[in-house]
């Protein structure tokens, strides 16, 4: 199994004195928050992800500078396990809590005023229904799909009990009572899990508003984030064991667009005009959410070239063969690279172009004020669709 590729060379480090671990720094934050080395038993390193510049499609192409990430590197950053216990698990916001502090590393994109409010609350509290090791796999948005696909699933692949997984060794008394924390799963989540046939750990169901104390959890970074910006194995391993799981039946060279439809956020008022245009182009346009997961894998995996706002959808081209050309449609009110991450793990070839939306704040779900330039799009695929070779997968 993969795991062993990734704990090749790294080991559990002990705690030193009162539970820090002895490399543990002095944790910089509010006065309710402290770091999580300061509170664990230990950790163990899943995989260690060095910087990388970004790698592009394009070579000599026009208009280069319209490329948000054309001085981009990934980010450097060590997955980690850390052993804990006796902590709190706030179901609402997924923060663990340690004698009233929240853990600092668990607070996962909350706003101080929604931190603020958060402490035991002896009404709300009680105990899972089994004994034995807790392991949190979800963020605060547990349905949506990129999350689902970057954060759960490659802890649910790296912690289940499998052989070389660590936790039979480190907790020897449990055996084969690790238990995944996850709320209750929609029909293609199932089906993830089906597909990524992650191995014996059973799901504990964790129900909104509840809080539970924990005697012994497992805590995986990568569930608040840490490897989005990161060339990570573990990540691209998921999608990777999934699709093996799925039959071929498309030839390579379907031409992709991913089409937002009707979704709320960042929705742009001409996309029908931009589909249209590439549909005149030989593009496929799809809905992802509408598909079946196995239609999904297999429409991105036989893929030539895939184009697309940004959004869960295009969380696909972790399906996508090396060499694909993916070409990310970012609006400059939310230039977020984590497609960029996930196409260097694969061996893709990307480019991205900045689109001014006429949203005037920084915002992950503003609506784009003014259309897209349909014509520049179509004339970026031009230039892009040849320029496919000299891109390789992570060995």
């Amino acid at each position: 199994m993969f795991i062993s590729l990734f704990q090749r060379g790294c080991r559990a480090v002990p705690a030193g004195p009162h539970g820090a671990r002895r490399d543990a720094g002095h944790h910089k934050g509010p006065a309710r928050t402290i770091g999580i080395a300061d509170v664990a038993d230990s950790v163990t390193c899943l995989e260690t992800c060095p910087a990388q510049p970004a790698r592009f499609a394009g070579g000599a192409m026009r208009h280069r500078e319209m490329n948000p990430f054309s001085a981009w590197s990934s980010t450097p950053v060590t997955l980690t396990v850390h052993h804990l216990r006796d902590v709190v698990y706030d179901v609402d916001h997924r923060v663990l809590i340690k004698d009233g502090r929240l853990i600092a590393e668990t607070c996962y994109l909350q706003p101080a005023e929604a931190l603020d409010r958060i402490a035991v609350d002896p009404a709300r509290l009680g105990r899972l229904a089994a004994p034995g090791l807790a392991i949190p796999c979800s963020d605060h948005w547990p349905g949506n799909y990129y999350h689902w696909m970057a954060h759960t699933l490659p802890v649910v692949a790296a912690l289940s009990d499998l052989p070389g997984s660590g936790l039979s060794a480190r907790y020897p008394r449990h055996g084969g009572s690790a238990r995944l924390l996850l709320p209750e799963l929609l029909p293609w989540q199932r089906r993830t899990l089906e597909l990524l046939r992650p191995g014996r750990c059973g799901i504990e169901p964790i129900v909104p508003g509840r809080q539970y104390r924990i005697d012994r959890v497992a805590y995986c970074n990568v569930v608040a984030g840490a490897a989005d910006f990161a060339v990570s194995r573990l990540c691209a391993s998921v999608f990777t064991r999934m699709a093996a799981a799925v039959p071929v039946t498309r030839p390579r060279g379907v031409r992709l667009y991913v089409d937002r439809g009707g979704a709320g956020n960042r929705a742009i008022p001409n996309e029908g005009a931009l589909a249209a245009r590439l549909r005149d182009m030989g593009f496929l346009a799809v809905r992802p959410e509408t598909l079946a997961l196995e239609t999904q894998i297999d429409l991105f995996r036989a893929a030539s070239i895939v184009v697309g706002p940004l959004g869960a959808g295009m969380a696909n081209i972790g399906f996508c063969r090396p060499g694909t050309v993916v070409y990310d449609l970012v609006p400059d009110h939310h230039a977020n690279p984590c497609f960029l991450a996930m196409a260097m793990r694969g061996g893709l070839a990307y480019w991205a172009d900045r689109f001014p939306t006429g949203t005037d704040r920084q915002d992950h779900v503003a609506s784009w004020s003014h259309g897209i330039d349909v014509e520049h799009v179509a004339r970026r695929v031009a230039e892009l669709v040849p320029g496919r070779a000299g891109v390789r997968a992570l060995p």
